[in-house]
């Protein structure tokens, strides 16, 4: 018996997208300045130098870390904002995209704090133009919340205690001179555990914004070693033909998903090259059309293979795509272990569904 919960869809491209007329200008991006103060246990971050020189730095009991991110200050093409939060109480700063989350939040005691329109900046809010993920952490006992883009700070971090909430918005990396770096070939992997407490994570069902978790359905998976192509089907008719037919291995349920469209849901479209035997699925427009245009077709008359969340909203989590260029086979999984252990590919954090 499987347990649903939803989970996140997100998309780190096989190849490099070209800066498309959804993306926002890189000449406008600022740092997201990060400091940490050991007496209060809390992480800062702000685009305003004053701010972080004046208020945070001035009395001594922060100290600055560097530039965490590169995020923008103002609306951009394809961008949200990331609110900005502050419990007194805790002394706790706290940053999210999600709308849901913030009331629920300001029950828990945090409230608006000073920033501008009461947001940090603006960020994608899933994989698109070169973005990376900004990973969000928390610390029950120190009631401290954590941002980097750094996966080893991340996980050391789960390993001191903090636990692991997903992604909190797709930015910009920093590099080492303190420019601007897109496309990072890191594979950025989350945690295989997710143990965000109640009061600081989004509700899997209270919102009216979330789908409904009874209508999911399983997304089955086969693999065909002859033909070297993962495929994944709604249907379970389909998947008893590609097995008896086509001579592909029944994996079981890769996740779940919507087979109609769902409150906040979009389409993960289902593409396929007949030249390389490859099944192909993306949430990404600019993705498809850049597919279509690389010898893809859509391989059902309703183009997509089902509807998922566009980014972390609910309770959402992560699936992982791969690719392998000696196959030329995409592939997606929601475990760590087997994405990591998969040989001959390019791991990058995928999309995230129903599992």
């Amino acid at each position: 018996m499987h347990v649903l919960s939803p989970t996140f869809v997100s998309i780190l491209l096989r190849v490099s997208l070209s800066l498309a007329d959804t993306c926002a200008d890189t000449s406008s991006l600022v740092p997201f300045l990060r400091a940490f103060s050991s007496s209060e246990n809390d992480h800062f971050y702000t685009t305003n130098v004053s701010e972080m020189k004046n208020d945070a730095l001035a009395g001594g009991v922060y100290v600055f870390e560097g530039e965490s991110a590169f995020l923008w200050p103002t609306p951009e093409p394809g961008t949200v904002p990331i609110f900005r939060l502050y419990n007194q109480n805790s002394s706790d700063h706290f940053y999210t995209m999600s709308s849901d989350e913030v009331p629920e939040m300001m029950n828990a005691g945090w409230a608006y704090d000073t920033a501008p329109n009461h947001t940090a900046g603006y960020v994608y809010p899933y994989s698109i133009c070169g973005a990376a993920p900004i990973y969000r952490l928390f610390d029950p006992t120190s009631v401290d919340h954590f941002y980097t883009m750094d996966i080893v700070e991340s996980q050391n971090a789960v390993q001191a205690g903090y636990q692991d909430q997903g992604i909190a918005g797709f930015a910009i990396l920093p590099s080492a001179n303190g420019t601007v770096a897109q496309s990072s070939a890191i594979p950025y992997l989350l945690p295989s555990t997710i143990t965000a407490s109640p009061e600081s994570q989004v509700s899997a069902t209270t919102s009216s914004s979330c789908a409904n978790i009874a209508n999911a359905v399983p997304l089955l998976r086969a693999y065909s070693s002859g033909g070297t192509d993962h495929f994944y089907t709604t249907n379970s008719t389909e998947m008893s033909n590609s097995v008896a037919v086509n001579a592909y291995s029944f994996e079981g349920d890769a996740t779940f998903l919507w087979p109609t469209q769902e409150t906040s849901t979009v389409p993960l479209y289902r593409l396929w090259n007949l030249n390389s035997s490859d099944h192909f699925y993306t949430i990404d427009k600019n993705e498809v059309n850049q597919a279509l245009a690389m010898g893809f077709t859509f391989d059902t008359e309703a183009q997509n293979v089902g509807y998922v969340y566009p980014y972390s909203i609910c309770g959402a989590s992560p699936i992982y795509r791969l690719f392998s260029s000696f196959g030329s086979d995409h592939f997606y999984t929601m475990t760590q272990a087997e994405s990591m252990s998969a040989p001959g590919v390019t791991a990058l954090v995928a999309f995230w569904i129903a599992s």
